[in-house]
């Protein structure tokens, strides 16, 4: 992910005022990497990924006025307008389901040596494989909650289901994804 701040304008192309760059900046430092982390989890291409998130912060800052922190915090608000994003670029594009690992040559490894790295990004690729095989209900709900690192009941608040519901849905969806690992070996 780019680390500038996406260009600021609001929906007429003005530029936006000060206080409402420097809250998206702030967002933006915060949360960014959570946003990325997700987005990326759902789309094949780097690019595209890195343009969503931009999207979502210029489409957050034009919102902002309406934020209301009493509702939830501002990664699970910023991660509901990446999804609504998400689902826009899909329906628009139509993309494949399945992410190619190939293309995933950006993630973050921590690895402090040439072979761990590899063995690392071994050990992902097939991750992302065993995900491609996943529907997008659970794929998407293993990307936010490990992807974004968001909780249980931000999940929930996010998708508008129970916490009980994404426990639920969560287990079922990394028993599947183990049954797809097992078959990828």
């Amino acid at each position: 992910m780019s680390p500038e701040t996406p260009s600021l304008s609001n929906a007429r192309g003005a530029p936006l005022d000060g206080a409402a760059r420097e809250q998206c900046r702030l967002w933006y430092e915060q949360h960014g990497e959570a946003v990325y982390n997700y987005v990326r989890f759902q789309v094949a291409e780097p690019d595209v990924a890195e343009d969503l998130v931009a999207d979502t912060f210029v489409r957050a800052i034009g919102a902002s006025r309406r934020y209301d922190e009493a509702r939830g915090g501002p990664r699970g608000w910023l991660l509901a307008i990446a999804r609504n994003l998400l689902h826009d670029y899909r329906r628009r594009s139509r993309v494949r389901r399945y992410v190619p690992i190939g293309t995933l040559g950006d993630l973050v490894e921590d690895g402090p040596s040439p072979e761990e790295r590899l063995l690392r990004r071994e050990e992902v690729g097939r991750l992302l494989d065993a995900l491609g095989t996943l529907n997008d209900s659970d794929r998407e709900l293993v990307s936010l909650r490990y992807g974004s690192g968001l909780d249980g009941s931000e999940v929930a608040e996010l998708l508008g289901i129970s916490e009980g519901m994404v426990r639920t849905r969560l287990w079922r969806a990394l028993k599947r994804l183990k049954a797809a690992l097992k078959e990828l070996e």
